[in-house]
């Protein structure tokens, strides 16, 4: 078995459940339009925030996004813009990302 170059930390998980990554990859390729900047980089997803409707994407161009889905079934009326997309260059800036993300939701669980 490989391991996952990504450290998966609480609120991110890797999306390991066939039928959970079926249901996300096809609302993404609903929701991504002909001028969205994921449009031509075939978007596979790999992990999902548990808190929101994010997920991380690996793209073919071997970047990574951030993605928060919308769930409502179509292109949004500004295609350009939504679904809203963080781009990383590679994995160490997506890790970067994460990291702060499990920070920021460490702080928040915290305080609750």
């Amino acid at each position: 078995m490989i391991e996952d170059p990504i450290s998966w930390r609480e609120p991110w998980y890797p999306v390991e459940d066939a039928n959970l990554r079926a249901a996300i990859q096809a609302e993404l390729a609903r929701e991504v339009g002909p001028l969205h900047p994921l449009r031509e980089t075939e978007p596979v997803v790999i992990g999902k925030r548990d808190d929101c409707d994010d997920v991380v994407v690996s793209l073919s161009n071997h970047r990574f996004a951030i993605v928060h889905l919308v769930w409502h079934g179509g292109i949004d009326h500004y295609s350009d813009q939504f679904p809203r997309t963080r781009i990383f260059d590679g994995i160490d800036a997506l890790q970067q990302a994460l990291d702060i993300d499990n920070d920021d939701w460490a702080v928040g669980e915290g305080s609750a």
